[in-house]
Order: structure tokens, then C-alpha cells, then sequence
């Protein structure tokens, strides 16, 4: 992104001030966030550092610093992976920090994807134009040749995943034997736009689980784009609508891409009121839920003698906590071999929008993740968030890896040899 270097003056962005201010004053500089910051890494950037960028939106809280164009690209160059917030010992909330920097600093930003993700019309569109393009075989040979170059476009390409022709998601799957319960599935924009078979191996599985499946028709986008950007009036006009669209008889609201579940998981900071603290109580990763569920006999999945390795996304260790789950849950696969893909505690450089706004960067930090895999030569690569598993399948694809990325719940969809 490239933010004007003005200072807002509205009053919704002065109103962040005060929170802006609290939480940065916990930081008592110790430095002990440094070795855990993937940019810091790269860089070995005070400013490049979440001590620094703390200082830094600080600083313009106060007042003492104008928000240049320099000062944005620290920002920019922030990742949001949140591995500062899970072992710092002052506990400071640098997510919610830095996204009320970000809204107060780029308060009259619009991201066109974000805008068009959260478009059902167009989503709707684009979805029909994706499937014309890798039914064409365009997508194969403009992966291999690279025709779309190395831009965003081209980036994007690279990791798309194969779309299908799955059809739309009932709006109510009913529960196979004996009820155990309510829940509510979570689609969101890209869920909706490249994940359905995806959605669709979700709520067969829950059903056959003994759980009555709601996806309500009037759910949108979780708006973590728009937050990623600063845009804040429109991802709080998308939590809302979401607050407004899951019934209340569902026990859990179960997300399948841990980068829209983070985000609902902390609505009630974006809102700020009951409702919203509600929702975000109900809010879990599917791997979660299905590890923790209660599977029956009938439910037999087939042997796999094959070597799965286990990507951690940001978002499901740092702010779900919920990465053991996946570990839990693919071993439940018999003969499947589990291993864990060594530094998951770093960002693979995915970051929502990073990947395509700081393509370097986004390279680099996922140039070691490509070297385990081939280290590891397994043939599976498991990953609960679609921003990483597409990041990662392109770098593998670049590498000549044969890789299949997979998400855990597609993997054992794949296995079930009855759900009656």
C-alpha cells in the first residue's frame, strides 16, 4: 500500500488515541520480541522491529512524529504474525495496536482486492471467470511459463488452487444418527471464491459427527483485509452484518481458514460490546473442533502410507492457539506418517496481502520453508490457512517440489470410507 503521509483528523481516528497510547506504554523495550520478529530477521532493522514500531506508532500518537512515507513502510513491512504478542513478557496487545495504528494512519485507504472480496456480485464473477481459466488449461501454462510475470497478478496465479466445479453450499446439513448439537460454518470471501469442495468436505464431516450444519446465506467476508489495510469502517460494517447473520442455537461458529477465524475470534475488540464478545466466545478453528469431537465407529477412515508435513499458520499458533490440533486430528489418518515442519514458530511470508505488497520479503521468509520441505521429502503438505497454502505451493511449484498442499480437513475427507 502507499498511504498518504498526512495525519488524519476526523474524529473516529482521533478517538484511537487512547488505545494507541495504553497499549503501546506496556512496551518496556526489553528487546525480548527481536529474535522471534521474521522482519528484524531479515533485516536486523531496529525499525524493522516491533520495539521499533512501537516506538515509532508511539510517537505519532503523541504527536512527536509525522507520519511520513517512511514511517508507513515500517509499518507496511509489518507482517502481523503476532509472534512478538505470544511470548512478550508485558504482555502488550501488538495486534490490536497495530491495527488501530493502521486505521488511525490510513484511515482513507481502500484495497481494491479487499473491496472486491467482499463483494458477493463480484466474488460471484471472478469465481465463474477462474473456473473458465483453469478449464481452458490457461492456469497450467501460465504457471509454467510464467506469462503473468512475477507482479501481483503473476503471484497470485502461481498458488491458485484448482476450483472445481462444487456446487453451492446448502444453507442447512442435517445431522447423520443421533443429534450431539448445533454449529454454524463460516464461509468467507475466499472461502466462497476458492474453497468450496473445501467447505463442502467440512460440513459432511461435521454432519456425519452428529452436528446439525447451519451456513447462513447472509454471512460476508470476515473483514481481516480490510483491517490488514487500516480500513476499519468497513470491516466493522462486515462484523456486524456476520453478527447479525449466525443463529444463536449454534453452540460454535467453526472457521476453516485460521486467518478469518483470528479475526472473529476478536470481534468484541473491533466492536466493543456484548454482542460481539458473544460471537468471538463461539468462534473455533474447525481442526480444533474436530479434534476435540467425539468420533463414532461407523466414521472409519483408510489407511495413507504417506508423509504429511504440518505448517503452523500465524494466526492458528500466535492468536488461535490451536495448533496442536492439527496434529491430533491427522494422526486419527492410520498409517500416515506426521511430522512437524521444523520453524513453524516463523511466518512464511504469506500474511494476508503481504505476499503480493512485499513480494521480497514475502519470498524470503518462505525460501526456508521450501528447504525444509525438500529436506522432509514428504508427499503431503498440510496448512489451515488458504494464504500460506497458496504462498507455499507456489514456492514449491517454482522449486520443481511434487508437493501436494492440502488442508487437514480435505485430507481426511479424503480418507473416510463411510460417513453413514
Amino acid at each position: 500500500m502507499a498511504p498518504l503521509p498526512c495525519r488524519p483528523t476526523d474524529i473516529p481516528a482521533l478517538n484511537l488515541i487512547p488505545q494507541i497510547l495504553a497499549d503501546a506504554d506496556r512496551c518496556v523495550l526489553c528487546g525480548m520480541c527481536l529474535p522471534h520478529c521474521p522482519t528484524y530477521g531479515l533485516t536486523r532493522n531496529e525499525a524493522e522491529s516491533p520495539r521499533g514500531r512501537i516506538s515509532l506508532m508511539l510517537a505519532v500518537a503523541r504527536g512527536q512524529l509525522e507520519p511520513t512515507p517512511g514511517l508507513h513502510g515500517h509499518l507496511d513491512r509489518c507482517l502481523g504474525c503476532r509472534a512478538c504478542e505470544a511470548m512478550c513478557p508485558s504482555k502488550v496487545a501488538y495486534g490490536r495496536l497495530l491495527r488501530n495504528a493502521r486505521e488511525y494512519l490510513y484511515r482513507q485507504q481502500h484495497s481494491p482486492i479487499a473491496d472486491t472480496l467482499a463483494t458477493p456480485a463480484r466474488r460471484t464473477l471472478l469465481r465463474g471467470a477462474l473456473r473458465l481459466f483453469q478449464a481452458s488449461g490457461l492456469q497450467r501454462a501460465t504457471q509454467k511459463l510464467h506469462l503473468f510475470g512475477r507482479g501481483a497478478a503473476g503471484r497470485l496465479v502461481q498458488g491458485l488452487p484448482e476450483v472445481g466445479a462444487a456446487p453451492a453450499l446448502p444453507a442447512l446439513t442435517p445431522a447423520q444418527g443421533p443429534e450431539r448439537g448445533q454449529v454454524a460454518l463460516f464461509v468467507g470471501c475466499t472461502g466462497d471464491l476458492l474453497q468450496r469442495a473445501l467447505l463442502h468436505d467440512a460440513r459432511r464431516l461435521l454432519s456425519a459427527l452428529g452436528y446439525r450444519v447451519h451456513i447462513p446465506p447472509t454471512q460476508d467476508c470476515c473483514g481481516a483485509l480490510h483491517v490488514q489495510q487500516g480500513d476499519g469502517d468497513s470491516a466493522r460494517r462486515l462484523a456486524r452484518q456476520n453478527l447479525a447473520a449466525f443463529p444463536l442455537e449454534a453452540e460454535a461458529i467453526i472457521s476453516v481458514a485460521s486467518g478469518c477465524g483470528a479475526l472473529l475470534h476478536e470481534y468484541d475488540q473491533l466492536l466493543e460490546d456484548e454482542a460481539a464478545a458473544g460471537f468471538a466466545r463461539r468462534v473455533i478453528d474447525i481442526n480444533a473442533f474436530l479434534a476435540a469431537a467425539e468420533w463414532p465407529d461407523t466414521l472409519e477412515l483408510r489407511p495413507l502410507a504417506q508423509k504429511v508435513a504440518v505448517h503452523e499458520s500465524c494466526t492458528l499458533r500466535n492468536v488461535l492457539h490451536a495448533q496442536k490440533a492439527l496434529y491430533t486430528l491427522l494422526r486419527r489418518i492410520p498409517q500416515l506418517e506426521v511430522v512437524e515442519l521444523p520453524h513453524n514458530e516463523r511466518c512464511c511470508g504469506a500474511a494476508g496481502s503481504y505476499l503480493i505488497e512485499q513480494p521480497e520479503d514475502a519470498d524470503a521468509l518462505r525460501a526456508d520453508k521450501i528447504a525444509a520441505v525438500a529436506e522432509l521429502q514428504p508427499q503431503l503438505l498440510a496448512s489451515a490457512n488458504i494464504g500460506c497454502a497458496m504462498h507455499l505451493a507456489a514456492g514449491l511449484r517454482e522449486a520443481g517440489l511434487a508437493v501436494d498442499v492440502v488442508h487437514p480437513v480435505t485430507l481426511l475427507a479424503r480418507q473416510v470410507t463411510s460417513d453413514k
